[in-house]
């Protein structure tokens, strides 16, 4: 019977620091490969921070050159690999979640559910790409996306099995996105993974506590504090939970 492993990276992000931070996302690759992990999302805007007022000046096209050590990992350990950056598209900047699939495509999401910080310096998305293979089909969200019913429920009706969220969610919000996160995996019969920050970022202190929720609502699987590999494996219709600190 096959095996999807599926795994949230609890990194921490140096501000503005693009490279010290595409370095530190190949740490957690390298440790997710060896624990075969078919596909790692990390937090909201991981590659740069949250750091919303140097946005524009981080800000890179999908085919920016330095990415491309993600591209090559992602096709060297067969992994799909979801890191957060602004994006920038079309003369325009957006706050998105850019995946790199094994066979080379990259896939960009954008942050359709901007909160009024972010109004300033992003520009809303609009659509959910849906990549994968049969019976794994993966939805991305980004943080304030999981409040949206109507977005769970796109994802649900487009085939997808697994609903990937990238956030930034302190101790005072934690509980009430994690009931969001239950209820959408309960409702709409999917999986949903949660990926949060493990470190304080653009002035916020983030609650770590990545998380897995099965399609029936229950939490497979919580990390803790501090960076921490949350990953899940489905054999059959069975989940099961493990975490590993970065080593």
């Amino acid at each position: 019977m096959s095996v999807w492993s599926v795994a949230a990276a609890q990194s921490g992000s140096r501000p503005g620091d693009v490279d010290w931070n595409i370095s530190h996302h190949l740490d957690f690759i390298n440790q997710a490969a060896e624990k075969r992990v078919d596909l790692v999302i990390f937090p909201e805007l991981s590659i740069t921070g949250y750091e919303l007022e140097i946005a524009s000046d981080l800000a890179m096209p999908v085919d920016d050159a330095r990415l491309d050590v993600l591209a090559e990992a992602a096709t060297r350990h067969k992994m799909a690999i979801v890191t957060g950056l602004p994006l920038l598209y079309e003369d325009e900047i957006r706050l998105s979640a850019l995946t790199f699939l094994p066979e080379g495509t990259r896939l960009a999401y954008c942050k359709r559910n901007l909160v009024p910080q972010e109004q300033a310096f992003f520009q809303a998305g609009q659509s959910v790409p849906l990549f994968g293979y049969q019976h794994h089909n993966v939805a991305l969200a980004i943080c304030a996306d999981i409040a949206v019913e109507e977005f769970a429920a796109d994802a649900a009706s487009r085939g997808a099995n697994l609903y990937a969220t990238s956030v930034l969610l302190s101790e005072n919000g934690y509980e009430k996105d994690c009931e969001y996160l239950a209820r959408w995996s309960r409702e709409y019969k999917m999986a949903v993974m949660m990926a949060n920050h493990a470190l304080p970022t653009g002035g916020y202190q983030s609650a770590g506590k990545s998380a897995l929720w099965d399609e029936n609502g229950n939490r497979v699987v919580q990390g803790g504090n501090g960076e921490q590999l949350v990953i899940a494996r489905r054999t059959g219709k069975d989940w099961q939970g493990e975490v590993h600190s970065l080593r």
